[in-house]
C-alpha cells in the first residue's frame, strides 16, 4: 500500500458525527467549535486545514496542559461532512458569550478572569525551539507593508519590532472571548494552534485587534464575537487597565500605540492572505492609516 493510499485508508475510518442543530460556541482563526452533548465539545476546521495540522494542535494542547496551561485536550478526531473536527470533554462548560450575557456584573468578572488566566500563560517559559517565535512571524508580515510605507517609516516599523525583547514566555496569540470558556469556576483556553512565543506586547496587540480595530472598522467582527462594539471595546479597555496595572498613563498610550502597531500589521499579512474577503482593501487601508499616524505618535512622544 502506497502512503498517499494509507492516508485516504485512514481518513475513511474516521468516525462521522453531525453538528446540525448545534449551538456554537467558540470561533478561532482555523476553525469553529460547537456543543455537540452536555459535556463534549468539537471543533470543526476550515477546508484548508490538514490532517496533519490538526494532529500537531492536538499535541501542542497536550503540551501546553502539561506546562500548567488551562485547557481541553481533543480526544478524537472527526470527520463533519468533508471536514475535520476534534471533540474534547469539558464538564460544566459555558461559553463565556453565555456567561457575559447572563449578569450585567458577569462582564466585569470575565475580563478579570481573563486578565488573570493571560498572566497565568505567561507566567510559563518554553524551551528553544518548541514553538514559532512571534516576532520572527512579525518580521516575516513586515514583507507586506514594506512597498505602502515611505522608507523611513518603514525602517521605524521595523526598528520597533527588533526592539521588542526575545522572551521565551508562551503566548496563547488569539486571546478573545470566543476562544475562552467558563469551565466550573474558573476559564480555559481552546483552539490551541496558535501557541508561540514572545514578548506579551504581542499577546496584547491580538486583543486589541479582536475587540478594538477589527470592530472598528467592520462592526460585522464584533458580531462575530457575540457582542456589540460599545461591549468589545470595553473589553479591550479594561483588559490593557488591568493588565498593565502599575504603569504610568503615557507607558500605557505608548503600550497601546505599539499594541494597535503591531495589530496593524497582522491584520495586513491576514487580509492578504484572503483577497476573497470583502473587506479585504477597507481593512488594509484603514491599517495602513493607523500604522502612519502611530509611527509618528510615537516619534512625537
Amino acid at each position: 500500500m502506497s502512503e498517499t493510499e494509507g492516508i485516504v485508508k485512514k481518513e475513511k475510518e474516521l468516525r462521522r458525527i453531525s453538528i446540525e442543530a448545534c449551538p456554537e460556541i467558540g470561533r478561532g482563526a482555523h476553525g469553529i467549535v460547537y456543543r455537540i452533548a452536555p459535556d463534549m465539545l468539537v471543533k470543526v476546521y476550515h477546508p484548508d486545514i490538514s490532517l496533519d495540522r490538526i494532529k500537531k494542535e492536538r499535541e501542542l494542547a497536550r503540551w501546553a496542559f502539561v506546562k500548567g496551561v488551562p485547557t481541553a485536550i481533543p480526544f478524537d478526531i472527526v470527520r463533519v461532512g468533508e471536514q475535520y473536527g476534534t471533540v474534547f470533554e469539558l464538564l460544566d462548560a459555558t461559553s463565556s458569550v453565555d456567561y457575559i450575557g447572563e449578569a450585567h456584573e458577569n462582564l466585569e468578572d470575565f475580563i478579570r478572569q481573563s486578565v488573570e488566566l493571560m498572566k497565568r500563560v505567561h507566567a510559563v517559559e518554553a524551551g528553544k525551539g518548541e514553538l514559532p517565535d512571534m516576532k520572527q512571524q512579525t518580521l516575516g508580515w513586515l514583507e507586506k507593508v514594506k512597498g505602502e510605507l515611505p522608507d523611513e517609516l518603514f525602517s521605524r516599523l521595523q526598528r520597533l519590532v527588533n526592539d521588542v525583547p526575545d522572551r521565551m514566555t508562551i503566548l496563547h496569540a488569539d486571546f478573545h472571548l470566543k476562544n475562552i470558556m467558563v469551565a466550573g469556576e474558573g476559564l480555559m483556553l481552546i483552539d490551541m494552534d496558535t501557541l508561540c512565543t514572545g514578548d506579551p506586547i504581542f499577546e496584547l496587540s491580538t486583543v486589541y485587534v479582536s475587540y478594538r480595530q477589527f470592530p472598528s472598522i467592520d462592526p460585522v467582527a464584533a458580531e462575530i464575537l457575540g457582542i456589540d462594539v460599545d461591549t468589545a471595546a470595553y473589553i479591550s479597555d479594561r483588559t490593557f487597565e488591568l493588565y498593565l496595572d502599575e504603569i504610568d498613563r503615557k507607558t500605557m498610550e505608548d503600550t497601546v500605540r505599539k499594541a494597535r502597531i503591531l495589530g496593524c500589521v497582522r491584520i495586513i499579512d491576514y487580509m492578504d492572505r484572503h483577497r476573497e474577503h470583502p473587506a479585504t482593501e477597507m481593512c488594509v487601508s484603514r491599517c495602513l492609516q493607523d500604522l502612519k499616524r502611530d509611527l509618528e505618535e510615537l516619534r512625537g512622544s
